[in-house]
């Protein structure tokens, strides 16, 4: 597959700067990911609509996206792609340069497409719902849980302190199989304060487990044996009783 021209590089470019000044984008980075991959990115002081309104018009005047197809944040095409980069500070933009969108799969340079991308992140996202799935029914089974109902976790100094003082009445961990074989299951929990000081142990208090639940990101909350089909767990929240020591 040939590389770029000057002339191509110019023409993308361009085509980027009147999009951006008719969007009123001013602050933007562009850097080529390969000869066939370029991102952008700016603040996402930008605003969402502005945003995507900026990404569409862009995809749009390239023909890398159909007119009339326009894609929302965090969301992408074969050659094509829009996110909120980690830590939420800017909006980005990958796509594919015009010309590289006659790659065929047998193509070496195929892997940096935005097709490769996607294919990637569907697959990995394939793949958690599979291990989700896997833990969820382990869980049901009683496969996965703690060998003891009297388990001990290991807290930051601050959120030993808010139990201690009867402000925080949930605990929380990911869901996660060793999350689960620390947790499910459990009638007490016995938290310690830090891991102590060289020949000092760390303080210990211990609780009643009134109840845990699986939570997803909203919040919502369901039985760890009766998980819905749709219910995807992120959390699972130990719910406090009385302190027992």
């Amino acid at each position: 597959m040939r590389e770029p021209t000057d002339q191509e590089v110019t023409f993308v470019r361009e085509t980027i700067n009147k999009v951006f000044a008719r969007n009123n984008v001013a602050q933007w980075q562009g850097d080529m990911v390969n000869p066939y991959l370029l991102e952008i990115q700016f603040p996402v002081s930008v605003g969402e609509d502005r945003a995507k309104k900026t990404f569409n018009d862009l995809f749009h005047a390239l023909g890398v996206l159909p007119e009339d197809e326009n894609l929302g944040l965090a969301e992408g095409r074969d050659y094509c792609a829009t996110c909120v980069n980690e830590g939420g500070e800017t909006y980005s933009a990958l796509f594919n340069v015009p010309f590289a969108k006659d790659f065929k799969e047998g193509d070496e340079e195929y892997q940096f497409t935005i097709k490769a991308i996607n294919d990637e992140q569907e697959a990995e996202a394939e793949a958690e719902e599979a291990e989700m799935h896997s833990l969820v029914e382990g869980i049901k089974a009683g496969r996965l849980k703690s060998k003891t109902a009297d388990g001990y976790l290991v807290l930051a100094g601050e959120f030993y302190d808010a139990i201690e003082a009867g402000k925080k009445t949930v605990e929380y961990r990911d869901f996660t199989e060793y999350n689960i074989k620390r947790t499910i299951g459990l009638k007490t929990i016995r938290f310690n304060r830090g891991y102590g000081s060289k020949g000092k142990p760390p303080k210990q208090m211990q609780w009643e487990v009134k109840g845990i639940v699986l939570m997803d990101d909203d919040e919502n909350e369901c039985d760890p044996y009766n998980v819905p089909e749709d219910f995807w767990p992120v959390t699972i929240a130990l719910k406090l009783g009385k302190r027992i020591g």
